[in-house]
């Protein structure tokens, strides 16, 4: 990859501004002082699950275990790899 002069310059320039971020932060902690709030696009994604079934909170793994035990159980799977699988969901 060949990287012009300005690229360079701009990626030193973004790599030194992360550098005195983590300096200010770790300065922050030795001190005590409370971190700074985080920015508004600092948000966790909507959990679009949950928006999906009505409220009913189901994270992804849990998800995606359900989506596996369906899938086997139609191709005829175990039984016992079917309850085995159930039981991670408690």
């Amino acid at each position: 990859m060949d990287f012009s002069d300005s690229q360079f310059t701009k990626m030193q320039e973004d790599a030194l501004r992360r550098v005195m971020e983590m300096q200010q932060r770790s300065r922050n902690a030795v001190s005590g002082e409370p971190p700074p709030s985080p920015t508004p696009q600092q948000k966790p994604p909507p959990n679009v699950l949950g928006s999906l079934f009505g409220g009913i909170k189901i994270d992804e793994e849990k998800a995606l275990i359900a989506l596996l035990i369906y899938i086997l159980y139609k191709n005829g799977a175990d039984i016992k790899l079917l309850l085995g699988l159930a039981y991670l969901l408690l």
